[in-house]
This record gives C-alpha cells, sequence and structure tokens, in this order.
C-alpha cells in the first residue's frame, strides 16, 4: 500500500476524518447529557457519522477516490464509532457490556486473522452483507437506548439479544470466509513446494 499527499486530501478522506473527530465528540456529548436535549444532539452526532459514511464511500467510487489511506481510515472511522456507541451506553444499561465483549472478541479475532492473510496476500474484499446487516441492527439498538434512557425489561434484553445474535452471525460468517482463505493459501503454498 502506498500513500500520496494527493490521498490525504480527497473529499471521502475528508469525510472519513470528520467521522473520526465525531467519536470523541459523541463520548463528550453522550457521557454530558442529562436532558433530552443533550441525547437528541447525540443522535444528531451519529446521524452524521452514519450520512458521511454513506457519502464518502459513494464519492469515492463515482469519482475515482478510492484510496489506499481510504480503504485503512474508513474502517477505523465506523469500528470507533460503533465502539463508542457500546462503551458510553453501558453507563446507562450495565448488560451492554455483553455486547462490548462479543463486539472487542470478535474485531480482535477478524484483524488477527485478517492481518495474516493480508500478509500472505489474500483479503476479503470490501463488507459482506451479513457485515452490513450487523452493523444497521447495532445502530438502531443503540440508537434506541439513547433516544429511550429508561428502556425496561424485557425490551432491554430482547435488543441486546437482537444485536449479539446478529454480531455472532456476522462474526460466524467472516470466520467462514477467513477460513476459505487460509484454505487457498495453504493449498497454493503447498503446490509451490512440490
Amino acid at each position: 500500500m502506498q500513500f500520496s499527499k494527493r490521498d490525504l486530501f480527497t473529499i471521502p478522506n475528508i469525510m472519513t476524518y470528520f467521522r473520526i473527530l465525531c467519536v470523541p465528540v459523541f463520548c463528550i456529548v453522550y457521557c454530558n447529557a442529562h436532558t433530552l436535549s443533550g441525547h437528541i444532539w447525540s443522535i444528531v452526532i451519529i446521524l452524521l457519522a452514519a450520512a458521511t459514511d454513506i457519502l464518502d464511500g459513494t464519492i469515492a467510487r463515482k469519482t475515482g477516490q478510492i484510496t489506499d489511506l481510504g480503504k485503512i481510515l474508513d474502517p477505523i472511522a465506523d469500528k470507533g464509532m460503533q465502539f463508542a456507541m457500546i462503551f458510553c451506553v453501558i453507563i446507562k444499561y450495565r448488560l451492554v457490556i455483553i455486547l462490548l465483549i462479543i463486539y472487542g472478541a470478535k474485531e480482535l479475532i477478524s484483524l488477527a486473522f485478517s492481518s495474516y492473510l493480508l500478509a500472505h496476500g489474500k483479503h476479503i474484499e470490501g463488507a459482506r452483507w451479513h457485515g452490513k446487516l450487523c452493523t444497521v441492527v447495532l445502530y438502531i439498538v443503540m440508537l434506541a437506548f439513547i433516544v429511550f434512557p429508561e428502556i425496561k425489561d424485557p425490551w432491554y434484553m430482547i435488543m441486546i439479544c437482537i444485536a449479539a445474535f446478529f454480531m455472532l452471525l456476522a462474526f460466524v460468517l467472516y470466520m467462514a470466509a477467513y477460513i476459505k482463505l487460509l484454505i487457498e493459501l495453504r493449498e497454493e503454498q503447498k503446490s509451490e513446494d512440490l
């Protein structure tokens, strides 16, 4: 991967920088939200980050501004906001720690597999449908917790279970893809040894 100075200032990458900046701003606003307006501002920040996420990818593809830097920064911005939402919501909903544990394990294991495969010339191209679905469900659940800071059982647990299910589904399906790539890599290495 190579980066040029021009890559730093493409419109999609600038939008990604904005999304990265939204992460600490969201944390500060949400953690200090004691009124309805504070919760509304938290939601506005999340929606702005989500909108620029959609726009930066669209602009990058339509204008040919897809860069290696963008390929690295985009998932950092995505994962940063998702982690921030889960982490901050734990303040008011303690059992959301279940989602934090699943999310953290899923991302660390995926990072290990993808790094190993990438170092050997293999990688999964782009996000898969299950990853996108998991992200949408996670955003909906986190937004519900932010909009309604007093959700009671059984809805509270149902929402956590739904988000956990889709996280685990995405994880299992990504792991299947990683294992398939690992098998391909092993077969290629065996054929080179012959």
